[in-house]
């Protein structure tokens, strides 16, 4: 096979990749674009960086001070769960911050598992800690 025959082929599995569904898209972080400063992201678009995967949740041109997961980017980039993390206790998502949490689903942040009470409706960046009875509870 030709360099020039790899690349295309890269380019057409990179292209397929935005079919596929979040769990299989978790597999494969390696075949998303990286996050880069000053780029132009379309909404809905999955990216990496840092070895995660994200959602753009608005269209925009990224800036190099405000990388996926970090503070302030909540309504930018959304990161990309396994289907079915945080529907037992025993398998909590982690969170790191710039996250929505939803109604029924468990948490878990500095060795404690919470459990959702309420859906945020958007991503929010406070420790859990400082959203208990408001957001989330302490699951024992």
């Amino acid at each position: 096979m030709t360099r020039e025959k790899a690349l295309a082929l890269r380019a057409l599995i990179v292209k397929a990749s935005a079919s596929l569904s979040d769990a299989d898209a978790l597999e494969a972080v390696e075949l998303y674009d990286r996050w880069e400063p000053d780029t132009a992201y379309t909404l809905g678009i999955r990216i990496s960086y840092d070895g995660k995967l994200y959602r753009v949740r608005q269209a925009h041109r990224s800036q190099a001070i405000y990388p996926p997961g970090s503070p302030g980017t909540e309504a930018l980039y959304a990161k990309v769960e396994r289907p079915g993390q945080g529907d037992t206790p025993e398998d909590p998502i982690p969170y790191e911050g710039n996250l929505e949490l939803y109604q029924g689903k468990y948490y878990a942040q500095d060795g404690v598992t919470y459990i959702c009470t309420r859906s945020t409706g958007a991503p929010v960046y406070h420790p859990l800690s400082a959203l208990v009875g408001l957001y989330v509870e302490v699951w024992t």
